[in-house]
Order: C-alpha cells, then sequence, then structure tokens
C-alpha cells in the first residue's frame, strides 16, 4: 500500500468517525444540537418515534437555561428547579441519528413509566380533558406521550411509521416540524398508523 493510500485511508476513518460521533450525539446535548429542539415550546405537531433519552432533573434545568439562551422557551420561567419538577424533557428518535426533545408533565410521565427503546406517540394537549389550566405556563408548554409498542415488538412496530406530522390532517413534515415532507405519507390523527390510499 502506498504512502498516498495509506493516508486516504486514514482520513476516511477520521471523516468517519467525525459523522459517526455527530450522529451519535447524546440527547439533550445543547453543545452540539441545541439540546434535541426543533421548534419553540408549545410544541404543535404529533411525533411518533422511539424514547432515546429521558432528561434527569439536573440535564432538564441546565436545558431551561440553553433554550432561553437560544431564545426559545420563554413561556416558562426562569427558575431551572421549578422547570425540572414540572417538566419532563423527552427525546424522541424519529429517524436513525435524528432525534426531537419533547416536554410532558413529570406528573404523567410518572404514572406512564416511560423507558428508552419504547415507541411512543407525543401530541399536544387537546379535547375537553386538557383544557390549559389558568396562568399555568407549565401546562401550556407540555403534551401528552403515550405507549404504542414496548421494546423489539416488531409485529406492533409495523403499525407505525416513526415521524413528525400535522396535527390538523396527518400530513408528514420534515425535521424541523415546520415544512410538509416532499413525497411524505399522511397518518390518522388518533390511532397514529399511515392512512391507506382508499383514505
Amino acid at each position: 500500500m502506498s504512502i498516498t493510500e495509506i493516508a486516504a485511508f486514514f482520513l476516511v476513518i477520521t471523516l468517519f468517525g467525525l459523522i459517526s460521533s455527530e450522529a451519535r450525539a447524546t440527547p439533550f446535548d445543547c453543545s452540539k444540537n441545541r439540546c434535541g429542539i426543533v421548534i419553540d415550546a408549545p410544541y404543535p405537531n404529533l411525533v411518533v418515534g422511539a424514547i432515546d433519552g429521558i432528561a434527569s432533573p439536573s440535564q432538564a434545568a441546565s436545558m431551561l437555561v440553553s433554550a432561553q439562551k437560544l431564545g426559545l422557551w420563554r413561556l416558562f420561567p426562569a427558575d431551572g428547579a421549578a422547570f425540572a419538577s414540572e417538566i419532563q424533557p423527552i427525546s424522541v428518535s424519529i429517524a436513525p441519528g435524528r432525534s426531537i426533545t419533547i416536554l410532558a408533565a413529570t406528573s404523567e410521565t410518572r404514572l406512564s413509566n416511560l423507558k428508552i427503546g419504547q415507541l411512543v406517540r407525543f401530541a399536544p394537549h387537546r379535547g375537553l380533558n386538557e383544557k390549559p389550566r389558568p396562568n399555568d405556563p407549565y401546562w401550556v408548554g407540555v403534551g401528552c406521550v403515550i405507549l404504542l409498542c414496548v421494546p423489539d415488538d416488531m409485529a406492533c412496530e409495523a403499525f407505525y411509521r416513526p415521524g413528525v406530522y400535522k396535527l390538523s390532517n396527518g400530513a408528514e413534515l420534515d425535521a424541523t416540524g415546520e415544512n410538509v415532507l416532499p413525497g411524505g405519507i399522511s397518518i390518522d390523527t388518533f390511532s397514529m398508523r399511515p392512512k391507506t390510499k382508499a383514505n
């Protein structure tokens, strides 16, 4: 092997390592991926994906500081301890190497017993039982997370397609959650399952 070939080989290995480390950036990494925040709270879209991170109270408090420095999450009081006691940030993988952070109430997530690897759906609060509580800055910023499939239940997971979807009609959105994905699918906004062509 020539010196040029060896140098090229090491260059490829180095680039692969850099790409891999970026793809493997830990959830809630505020220095690399804006803590996984793709859109300001309250998050208005439906999300289907596998949990790949559940923030600790200290991570949640740090995320609030980082987000507010970016001009995000301004609806929440700048009190990290109160934020961490009221809100549970959860990282959801929507595609290989792509995760977003959604926010749920800690009172709800404690009951749900959420774990890494579970396929879940996130929805903004909607319906008669989920009206915003008056003067509660935390309630208006969170949504509801429900378990769809336990880890490695391939038969269950086959019914769903991870991604971000528009609340009004189930149209698939890009990772920013702001633009309809060209060639994307649509899901039923209650079952979270892809619509058939007849629908």
